[in-house]
């Protein structure tokens, strides 16, 4: 009898620790995660043409695919002629893919603004203004208020600070880092995307949260005509 139960509990032991190893190796025992935004890796950052006299923003949703390369590129926001170099530098970008439930690749879209700052100040400044081509693609947050940074005083040139933001669930931004730094410009940067606000993504595709990227350049400014005094 003794040695009876003694199988027993042998077989049913054995039993249990198979079911286990079985629900494991089939992902039944696997652990979902939460999905992990595609995030930049490198590429080239678009400088403004020395004939642009205006500022410029230009948004773009940038299709990234399970591999991390950039695919089809949607002009959600438009300014001549910023928006040709914006899309020929992004088009250079590489990331790192984005990982669904189960941590496997995963397409997905990526939200690209790039504001380039006025060359002028104190006199007025020609060019197009901004002009938003299609509606906001609900598969990225799209910019809701925004704020343009201050060129600072201690500056002698221009400069281009790319900022990765990530976008929480209720559309405001968790965390600001310089991806690509520029100091001094690397503060007045930051500081601006962290006061910025977004609509949210939405739909099965979209991330939330999710990493954008807003792209500062900084012109230097002109101050204009110096007067001359009068003669007397």
């Amino acid at each position: 009898m003794k040695r009876g139960m003694i199988g027993f509990f042998i077989i049913r032991s054995v039993f249990i620790s198979l079911v286990i190893v079985w629900a494991t190796t089939s992902g039944l025992g696997a652990q979902q995660r939460d999905p992990e935004p595609a995030r930049f890796v490198d590429g080239s950052i678009p400088r403004p043409s020395p004939l642009a006299a205006s500022a410029g923003d230009v948004v773009l949703s940038v299709a990234v695919s399970s591999s991390g390369a950039v695919g089809p590129i949607d002009v959600l926001r438009s300014t001549p002629p910023f928006t040709d170099d914006v899309l020929q530098a992004v088009k250079t970008w590489r990331f790192t893919p984005a990982l669904d439930s189960k941590q496997k690749p995963m397409d997905t879209h990526v939200l690209v603004d790039a504001v380039f700052g006025a060359p002028s100040i104190m006199v007025p400044t020609v060019g197009t203004p901004p002009k938003d081509v299609t509606t906001a693609d609900p598969r990225v947050p799209f910019p809701a208020q925004t704020n343009a940074p201050v060129y600072p005083v201690n500056a002698r040139a221009e400069g281009s600070v790319l900022v990765e933001v990530l976008v929480g669930r209720a559309g405001r931004v968790t965390g600001a880092t310089a991806v690509r730094s520029a100091p001094p410009f690397d503060a007045p940067a930051l500081q601006a995307a962290r006061s910025w606000t977004f609509r949210p993504a939405a739909g099965a595709d979209a991330m939330s949260p999710a990493y954008a990227y807003l792209l500062f350049v900084f012109r230097q400014p002109v101050l204009g005509p110096v007067a001359t005094p009068a003669k007397k």
